[in-house]
């Protein structure tokens, strides 16, 4: 399959999510759709003594984080918020104790069961018969699962790897289902985005090897905010799929030949997202919704379910996960980009629904740092205009070079409290584009336009007002000298 153009959202363009990746998406763009509406954004350095979200191994770092509207305070990791009981992310870890709770509410599940031992996972096999899966039972990410075993032979091969290579002790053994994989996510009683998740696969072009396939499909990757950090890697599964089809890596694939690199279809190891939601029937939507509802106040999650081929209002679940990656539903492969963030904000906010969202974003990356460093326990970013706003343009010429001109430009807007850039166009000529909240405010900065730094040397100033734009727009203040 071919990479194809998406069209953004128009509020997150791939200038607002420029340089950021992983879980820090997941959190950004929750954050960020939050703060649009006017809502107060902290950034914390580790959890807040207020909340304790259960979470795996990972940093908080640029990841925990509050909105608030004044009168209420909602806390989140990545795009998980506070209103997910801390129990049900423990339960979500435990793939077996959460399909004893599906099981419970008569929630279809594939027929498994958890062991230890290899005699005991290969004797388990052969009475379920294969196609089997196996997976470690508290693993996340995709690590260590192998889909779709046809033999014991194979299952033997696969458990040598993954004794070598992981330390897990218990592995869920399941039978293999056939059918599309989705991940569903849902908010409150709806479903808002799905994507159909295919395993790594390459597409030949009747030239290029295996190995300089998989290096185009990457650098391909690299070039969505979602996928850039998730490139396929060759390694024994990938090897082991190639051997399959009697292909090594230098062989050349036909052309339009879809070559499957994985069984599991992980983004995180080279999957690719297509999005879905419109494929899904009531019947799956539902099954989604009360999988979800299966487990003690989970009203967010993503939820994965493998729908029958032979009938699509037919489904197992698979696993749900209470702290769901969400970037590649506005960023998928293909397919109509998914506003997950805004529906989450909807649904915590709901007061804010339909409020205006202001274009401006802010600096993420820049903001990482004093968390990274521990400079400071917590970081409040500046609230974000919720008015109309203007633009002016200043063309100045002068002795403006090396004589600290910009920089007291940029001082000054600042303390006015203005956005926009002052940029170099020759040694002699500046622009400065100023941002707002009225005309009269963007008039007067002409005074320190004209002024200048104590050894600068303004000549003449042009002016033109401008129609602002509801395109994104950073916040702050720019020096722009390239």
């Amino acid at each position: 399959m071919d990479f194809q153009k998406v069209e953004p959202l128009p509020h997150l363009t791939k200038q607002v999510v420029e340089g950021i990746s992983g879980f820090n998406l997941c959190s950004y763009l929750v954050a960020l759709e939050g703060w649009r509406r006017g809502l107060t954004l902290k950034w914390y350095r580790d959890e807040s003594s207020k909340c304790k979200l259960a979470r795996l191994n990972s940093s908080t770092h640029g990841k925990f984080y509050s909105l608030s509207d004044g009168s209420k305070t909602h806390y989140f990791f990545r795009s998980r918020g506070d209103k997910v009981a801390n129990k049900s992310v423990k339960i979500c870890q435990d793939k077996e104790l959460t399909k004893s709770y599906l099981r419970k509410r008569n929630v279809s599940i594939p027929l498994g069961k958890v062991l230890e031992s290899d005699i005991e996972i290969v004797d388990y096999a052969n009475y379920i018969g294969y196609p089997v899966i196996v997976k470690p039972l508290k693993a996340s990410m995709g690590k260590g699962v192998y889909t779709n075993i046809n033999s014991e032979k194979e299952l033997k091969g696969v458990l040598k790897e993954l004794r070598s290579k992981f330390s897990y002790k218990d592995y869920l053994v399941e039978k293999h289902y056939p059918g599309k994989e989705y991940r569903i996510y849902v908010v409150g009683d709806k479903v808002v985005g799905a994507t159909n998740r295919i395993p790594a696969n390459i597409v030949g072009d009747g030239v290029n090897t295996v190995e300089k396939l998989i290096e185009a499909k990457n650098q391909a990757r690299k070039t969505n905010p979602y996928l850039a950090p998730k490139p396929i890697k060759v390694d024994y599964e990938v090897q082991y799929m190639l051997k399959r089809v009697d292909y090594y890596l230098d062989s050349i694939p036909k052309e339009e030949e879809q070559v499957f690199l994985r069984e599991k279809s992980n983004l995180s190891s080279g999957g690719d997202p297509v999005e879905a939601t419109e494929e899904l029937s009531e019947q799956i939507r539902q099954l989604a919704v009360d999988a979800l509802k299966a487990l003690p106040s989970i009203p967010q999650g993503g939820v994965d379910i493998i729908v029958d081929p032979t009938d699509n209002n037919k489904g197992v679940v698979l696993e749900i996960n209470a702290t769901a990656e969400i970037g590649f539903h506005p960023f998928p492969l293909t397919g109509k980009s998914k506003d997950v963030p805004t529906a989450i904000i909807d649904y915590y906010f709901p007061e804010t629904k339909n409020k205006y969202r202001s274009p401006f974003y802010f600096d993420y990356l820049s903001l990482l740092n004093p968390l990274k460093s521990l400079a400071v326990e917590e970081l409040k970013v500046s609230n974000t205009p919720q008015q109309k706003n203007y633009a002016r343009k200043y063309t100045v010429k002068g002795k403006l070079n090396r004589v600290g001109y910009l920089t007291y430009i940029k001082r000054q807007a600042l303390s006015k409290k203005l956005y926009g850039h002052a940029k170099k166009l020759t040694k002699n000529e500046i622009e400065i584009y100023l941002i707002g909240e009225s005309k009269e405010v963007l008039q007067d900065f002409k005074e320190y336009i004209q002024r200048g730094s104590n050894k600068s040397v303004v000549k003449s100033i042009e002016e033109q007002e401008l129609a602002f734009s509801e395109v994104p727009t950073l916040t702050g203040f720019q020096i722009i000298t390239e």
